[in-house]
């Protein structure tokens, strides 16, 4: 006997089935990806919990398909993210997994180990290969091809019809990569889905081979692995290791996107001292996390930037803001600079200005452990950016 299991899309631009006769949620759907980050979403100006309008889409989208659901997530989605689309399919109540895009992508190649997988957002522009990086929209070509790995030998890009200006930009991109292009589209996108979905017809049943327990554990293992690292899915080749990098996701929050730990939790504060704000916390320590918020600034500068931030600190008790720099290098970016100092830990800020938007980044870990925190906050400053 063969199965088929349904093949879910979940972002960038729709929820949709794209194994077969494609489905589409429509403006539920948009109203689900709007709140992914949310608790609560709007549909039809009801107010519904997202964990449930997902478990909705998903289970309406899988039916008929008894055989099981793979969803593909985009690549650069944050692990809160992912976790609400992971946790949706898991109360469907059939086989169920989810993936990275990059991984659907890949099959389009008959090794894709060295490959780098380009895919095109309203916001952004990602790519994914040995780590994910992004950069805002509109993007230029160079922007893109610059972020691609020299040692990729193609580059595959993903042009969704459901996102505006991705076929020109996918051609542009095209133009000005030095390697070898695969293009996906939604016609070459179904055509992975079926394959991705189907499941081999079954052969009578046989005695197994010996240490076939060892190599049935491995598959499971590997396929554990290639569900928690959002990079380009592809068999291993005895050859010289490489260095360890730490999985990254791209964290969208309004008019900012940034590089931030894919294994860290993301939640919107609005309580406590402070402006408002994205919490980006470690699974290790909830002492050690990442601050982000950001404000319209038309016209302002980085040293009215300075000004405005030094007179409100100023305003405040001494010795709860200190090491006050107006014009310091952070990450090797021109930033204002200051040190937070609270009971149980200490925020280190960055203030950046991108076009008209103030990002600050504040990296938090507990007294004389600036070092828990400092990779990531390296790589969140260097990566933030405004986008449209």
């Amino acid at each position: 006997m063969s199965g088929h299991r349904a093949v879910i899309e979940a972002g960038p631009g729709d929820i949709r089935r794209i194994c077969c006769a494609a489905g589409s949620s429509g403006k539920v759907a948009d109203s689900a990806l709007a709140a992914i980050d949310d608790d609560v979403a709007l549909v039809g100006e009801r107010p519904v919990a997202v964990a449930s309008l997902w478990s909705s889409m998903l289970r309406t989208l899988a039916s008929g398909h008894p055989d099981g659901v793979v969803v593909v997530h985009p690549s650069w989605w944050s692990a809160a993210r992912i976790g609400v689309v992971t946790a949706a399919a898991g109360t469907l109540g059939v086989d169920a997994q989810t993936h990275p895009r990059s991984w659907l992508l890949a099959q389009a190649l008959p090794d894709a180990a060295d490959a780098a997988v380009i895919e095109i957002a309203d916001q952004l522009v990602a790519v994914t290969g040995k780590t994910v990086a992004a950069v805002p929209r509109p993007a230029g070509p160079g922007q893109v091809s610059a972020l691609i790995d020299h040692t990729s030998a193609v580059v595959l890009i993903d042009a969704p019809n459901t996102i505006a200006g991705a076929q020109p930009l996918a051609s542009a991109i095209t133009d000005a990569v030095q390697q070898t292009v695969v293009a996906v589209d939604d016609a070459r996108l179904t055509r992975l889905a079926r394959r991705a979905g189907a499941i081999p017809p079954t052969k009578p049943a046989e005695a197994p081979p010996p240490r076939s327990v060892a190599r049935i554990g491995a598959g499971v293992v590997l396929a554990a692995l290639a569900l928690v690292v959002p990079a380009v899915a592809a068999a291993h080749h005895p050859g010289p290791s490489r260095t360890h990098t730490a999985p990254t996701s791209v964290l969208v929050e309004g008019r900012v996107a940034l590089t931030v730990p894919a294994d860290w939790s993301a939640q919107r504060v609005v309580a406590g001292p402070g402006s408002a704000r994205v919490q980006v916390t470690s699974p290790a320590d909830p002492e050690v996390a990442l601050h982000v918020t950001q404000s319209q600034v038309p016209g302002e500068t980085l040293a009215g930037t300075a000004e405005r931030l030094k007179r409100a600190i100023d305003a405040e008790p001494a010795g709860v803001f200190v090491d006050f720099h107006p014009s310091a290098l952070s990450a090797g970016r021109p930033a204002v600079t200051y040190r937070e100092v609270r009971a149980v830990h200490h925020v280190w800020w960055t203030v950046l200005l991108d076009g008209d938007v103030r990002i600050s980044i504040g990296c938090q870990s507990r007294p004389g452990a600036r070092d828990a925190v400092r990779a990531a906050c390296e790589q969140a400053v260097g990566s933030a950016h405004a986008v449209n």
